[in-house]
């Protein structure tokens, strides 16, 4: 477990929506269109599985460009997010990248998940997003070729 994250589904719910408790009053807003996963297709397989009590393990997942789970990792041996990520765009990403490319496994819990209040809309966003993410764009590219740097035996590529 030394190289483990455990990621948390990632779900929005409608703005005005009751705060959610279960796994199961999850579910039914999901199919009604309350609530939505983030990167829903890699939590298909998560909404499959029974409702439990208990939190658990249920199945690991490769990471794959874009994206960018919540997670819980020790506090000690996990790269740290890197700062220069500043505003909009590429900072989770970098940082699940760095996981990937460091050795991490990322394994999903069931019996958790986290929840964002308001669904993100297509020009929902402030004026400066598309400046934030151009300039994060440019230092993805240069992250990306420090990471070859920092883990030169590593075969695992972002």
């Amino acid at each position: 477990w030394n190289q483990v994250v455990f990621v948390l589904p990632a779900f929005e719910v409608r703005t005005g929506t009751r705060v959610l408790g279960t796994k199961t009053e999850l579910l039914q807003l999901w199919n009604t269109g309350d609530a939505r996963p983030f990167y829903g297709t890699l939590y298909g397989r998560w909404w499959a599985l029974p409702p439990t009590s208990h939190l658990r393990v249920a199945y690991e997942v490769p990471w794959r460009d874009p994206w960018e789970p919540f997670y819980v990792a020790p506090a000690h041996g996990v790269p740290p997010f890197d700062e220069r990520f500043l505003q909009y765009g590429f900072n989770r990403i970098s940082q699940a990248c760095e996981l990937h490319v460091a050795g991490f496994r990322f394994a999903v819990l069931d019996g958790a998940f986290v929840v964002h209040r308001g669904f993100k809309e297509a020009g929902g966003f402030h004026e400066e997003r598309e400046a934030e993410l151009h300039r994060n764009r440019q230092l993805f590219r240069q992250f990306r070729a420090e990471l070859n740097q920092r883990y030169p035996k590593s075969s695992r590529r972002c």
